[in-house]
């Protein structure tokens, strides 16, 4: 028998407890293990087996006292049933993408976990949907992944190109805070001024990026100053938490487990630097209803969970 009649046999005749025994009594080299093994009778094994040499008239098994060796067409079938398998469980997991699609959701950085995980819970309740939440380097690369379709729905800083297949919609703006230590002195007043940061330390995170360029322009003027640029969202309100020095972020970044711990404040030149939201989104049918859900979504959060200046 040649592979194409040998597949064409599998793929009509053969069932997926025939071909896993097939597979466990090649491992067991025994009946009885096998039978142990899935949790059947011997001649349940047995019969399974004889069924699989009927379809494919050949033999699968040699006996050598209580010993059981594959014979060499049971050696060139091993293959086949191995990937047979595999197309059976693919082929189970079809339905669960038809009814829960992956949608992947990408936000540029300076989201508080707490934001980006109440807005998640928001989504979900929508129903029927399979989430995978990336984090880009920055809006330029998040809105070049939707455009070439590696992400779904984007929320960035950035309008996108003039691109026929993008929608691209303005949302609200993401004013940026200074954050100091709830005991900080500069606490005590409730708008500061650049040179109340004379002498303090700043701290940062991804320095090199865009937004951080602007911010650095209006701190030009301002004196003596420590700087400590850190990777994170998350590592820079620790650091402040910690007393090591004064954040400057989105206020989107504020996250609410640290609300006891910091205090939060405004200085007109840092928070009139632009910092606006914008979705992104390719032109799909799929897609395009979703979106405005999760805009909803984001919208409703944005306006009653941001914590105020305090």
């Amino acid at each position: 028998m040649n592979a194409f009649s040998l597949l064409n046999e599998v793929t009509t005749n053969m069932n997926e407890s025939q071909l896993q025994t097939f597979l466990t009594v090649a491992d067991y080299k025994s009946y009885s293990k096998a039978a142990d093994a899935l949790v059947v009778t011997q001649p349940t094994v047995t019969s399974r087996i004889k069924a699989l040499e009927d379809i494919l008239e050949i033999e699968l098994f040699n006996r050598f006292g209580h010993e059981i060796y594959l014979t060499k067409e049971g050696h060139m079938f091993m293959d086949y049933a191995k990937n047979i398998l595999l197309y059976i469980q693919y082929s189970k997991e079809i339905q669960h993408i038809v009814k829960e699609p992956v949608i992947k959701v990408g936000f540029s950085p300076g989201y508080s976990y707490s934001f980006i995980t109440e807005l998640l819970k928001t989504i979900k309740s929508i129903g029927a949907i399979d989430i995978q939440v990336v984090e880009g380097y920055d809006s330029v690369s998040l809105s070049e992944s939707v455009i070439l379709g590696e992400i779904d729905i984007i929320f960035a800083r950035e309008n996108s190109p003039n691109n026929p297949d993008i929608i691209s919609e303005y949302l609200f703006d993401n004013n940026l805070v200074v954050v100091l230590p709830s005991n900080h002195y500069l606490t005590q007043k409730q708008t500061l001024l650049l040179e109340d940061l004379n002498e303090e330390t700043i701290l940062s995170f991804r320095r090199n990026s865009a937004l951080w360029k602007l911010i650095d322009q209006q701190l030009i003027g301002v004196k003596n100053v420590t700087r400590i640029d850190v990777d994170n969202n998350e590592m820079l309100l620790k650091a402040v938490a910690n007393d090591i020095g004064i954040g400057i972020i989105p206020k989107l970044g504020i996250d609410e487990r640290y609300n006891a711990e910091v205090k939060i404040r405004q200085i007109n030149e840092i928070s009139s630097i632009p910092n606006h939201v914008y979705v992104q989104y390719r032109k799909n049918s799929r897609i395009n209803q979703l979106a405005k859900k999760i805009i909803y979504s984001i919208i409703n959060h944005k306006y009653s969970e941001i914590p105020e200046e305090n």
